[in-house]
């Protein structure tokens, strides 16, 4: 239920210049050539490099100009976009060039006298006074600033009185520091309540952070008798510079009803989750993002059946996830990719599951899952189209649990089945694609969704079969602040003896204020 977070990419003149330097009288002879002022700047920036490509020729005006302008790109290019290359006086004909990198530094960092005044600069903001100027510390900052939809936030940068000082000037407003949001859908299954509904209550801001709180309840919505689920989710999160915190716990109940010989048996289980997660991006640039994602968590389930605990399905598992993600803009279109390894450990109480005495699985799983995305907008027949093709896969180097094991079938996974019955096994994987056509109605779209996927390992043996393709056609869109998605799918290919809907149809209502 978080919302994802906004993207800052700040843009910057691109130059062209030829490393050829052009043939001038007079010009003199330059051998060697000195950089003074690196010191200030990240060692790996290839300062030393550019500047060699101007020893062993001739320059003239012309050309030492250009081979300033080839080490300003180099301070451009890397977000140091207020630093400076300077050729100061000096005597040519002993065959050696100084140049001076006058490093741009931070004077202040202040607001205007309009922003508002319910925000710490020094938590969300990784530049720092006195420090380098660098245009990603900025974006990484205005980021952190606006992550609601509740807060605008723009940024300039003014000339200091000293040379190679600036202020950054941010304004910064909030509309108000609560939203609140609402949503319908038939996620749910029939054993527990097809149609699900719920309310989140957001704080943003709240302790003048930047920081985010929200709190989450659903439940199924107009069940019969003796069935129903419900669902609530506590969330709260804070950006540090380039580090986010971040702690989410939730708990779900459902109750079903059977048939029994002589009279209906009521089954019933709840879960209790806890994730605690800290990110760092390790690298932005005007293209690209990578970060670093570890979690701790800890699961905790029970089963019962007319309130008679069911000890065999009792689970207390924990562990930990490590990933590494990465968001590369390719001319229009994006890339996500992501690796996380996930490996359970005995911590907090966790308990071995009763699958492990068989050796039928474990609750201290080691699984790696890979996914990467790529969407973009095309234009086929002249009319606006938009694509994203996903996909996700997962390996295990242990037997897995149920809990824990690749599914597929559904709206989540691969679309065109109702989700009732899936195939599950310890490894798997599927792809996603979509075709959408943005219709002359604003902000309608019609699209087109074709999935595949697969699941093997332990445990498929025993299935009806091991693949699942599907399509389905939706229209997703925003009216009058709600917005939907109606969809109906089908499936292509199947196993025999796969029982589902012939033709699955689902809808998603969000609306928030």
């Amino acid at each position: 239920m978080a919302p994802p977070p906004a993207e800052v990419h700040l843009s910057v003149p691109e130059t062209g210049e030829s490393s050829a330097f052009p043939v001038e009288t007079p010009c003199f002879p330059i051998t060697h050539i000195v950089l003074a002022g690196t010191e200030n700047f990240p060692h790996w920036l290839p300062f030393r490099r550019v500047a060699q490509q101007g020893e062993n020729h001739c320059l003239g005006d012309k050309g030492i100009s250009q081979l300033i302008t080839q080490l300003q790109d180099q301070l451009i290019n890397h977000g140091y976009v207020t630093s400076r290359v300077l050729a100061p006086r000096q005597d040519l004909r002993t065959q050696t060039l100084k140049l001076v990198m006058i490093p741009g530094k931070i004077r202040h960092i202040r607001y205007t006298p309009d922003s508002g005044n319910y925000i710490q600069r020094i938590t969300p903001f990784p530049a720092r006074e006195g420090k380098l100027l660098d245009l990603r510390d900025i974006e990484q900052g205005l980021e952190n600033l606006q992550r609601f939809p509740t807060v605008q936030a723009e940024m300039n940068i003014v000339p200091a009185a000293q040379p190679g000082e600036s202020d950054i000037v941010l304004d910064w407003r909030q509309s108000r520091h609560w939203r609140i949001a609402t949503y319908l859908d038939d996620t749910g299954s029939k054993s527990t309540g097809r149609y699900q509904g719920g309310l989140t209550f957001f704080l943003d801001n709240p302790l003048a952070l930047s920081d985010l709180f929200y709190l989450s309840e659903g439940r199924d919505i107009h069940s019969s008798a003796g069935k129903g689920s419900q669902n609530d989710t506590l969330y709260y999160s804070l950006p540090f510079g380039y580090w986010m915190a971040s702690v989410t716990a939730s708990h779900y109940d459902y109750t079903q009803t059977i048939a029994g010989l002589n009279q209906a048996i009521q089954y019933r289980g709840k879960s209790q989750n806890l994730a605690v997660q800290l990110s760092r991006v390790l690298h932005r640039n005007a293209d690209q993002k990578t970060l670093l994602n570890g979690e701790i968590y800890r699961r905790a389930s029970r089963n019962f059946i007319d309130n008679t605990e069911i000890d065999v399905q009792r689970r207390e598992t924990a562990g930990w996830k490590l990933g590494l993600s990465h968001q590369h803009y390719i001319g229009n279109a994006t890339l996500d990719a992501r690796v996380t390894y996930q490996q359970g450990m005995r911590w907090f109480g966790a308990q071995p599951a009763p699958e492990e005495y068989r050796n039928e699985g474990t609750a201290l799983p080691k699984i790696t899952q890979f996914s990467a995305t790529l969407a973009g907008p095309l234009t086929l027949f002249s009319q606006p189209f938009s694509y994203q093709t996903q996909y996700l896969r997962q390996i295990s180097a242990s037997p897995l649990t149920p809990q824990d094991r690749f599914s597929i079938g559904g709206r989540w996974t691969v679309r065109g089945f109702d989700g009732e019955l899936t195939l599950s096994a310890d490894r798997g994987w599927y792809s996603r694609n979509e075709l959408d056509w943005q219709t002359p109605l604003k902000g309608q779209s019609l699209y087109l969704a074709m999935d595949y996927g697969e699941v093997g390992g332990r445990g498929s043996d025993a299935l009806l079969g091991k693949h699942l393709a599907g399509s389905a056609l939706g229209w997703r869109g925003n009216l009058k602040g709600v917005s939907y998605d109606l969809f109906v799918g089908v499936p292509l290919s199947k196993p025999a003896g796969f029982q589902t809907s012939p033709v699955t149809a689902g809808f998603n209502l969000y609306w928030q204020y």
